[in-house]
């Protein structure tokens, strides 16, 4: 450590002497001076393209895929529970009507549709269950 000492101080007077302040803050005006020069003729570029009607402004949303992906996931959901409702419906209204084929006196597509409605809702209640959140 006492041999790191006098490296450190000369270290600290450099970025203490005031010729290389001197020099930052000469750089940085000169930056800021180009900078001051652009700026007009950026600004009149700009309202060229706007009266031009080419202007473009792009925006990014952030940290909204988890949303997104959840949206997803629940209108698939609620499409699925009305095809599901609608095919329980119309297979009640078809073992009522009593349209043959039968067996055992009910509508075998009535029937079939009810096993596949009951297929379709075992499904859904595994992908609710699986995904955690009921």
């Amino acid at each position: 450590m006492e041999h790191a000492i006098p490296f450190v101080r000369r270290i600290q007077f450099k970025r203490l002497d005031p010729r290389s302040i001197t020099r930052d803050v000469l750089d940085s005006g000169s930056e800021f001076l180009r900078l001051l020069r652009e700026i007009p003729g950026e600004v009149r570029e700009i309202l060229v393209q706007a009266r031009q009607g080419r202007v473009k402004f792009e925006f990014e949303h952030r940290g909204l895929e988890p949303m997104l992906s959840t949206h997803d996931r629940i209108s698939n959901r609620i499409a699925f529970a009305i095809v599901l409702a609608s095919l329980v419906v119309g297979s009640a209204l078809v073992i009522l009507s009593g349209v043959p084929p039968t067996w055992h006196e009910i509508p075998a597509i009535g029937l079939a549709g009810f096993l596949i409605a009951g297929v379709m809702g075992f499904w859904l209640l595994v992908s609710i269950l699986r995904g955690g959140k009921m």
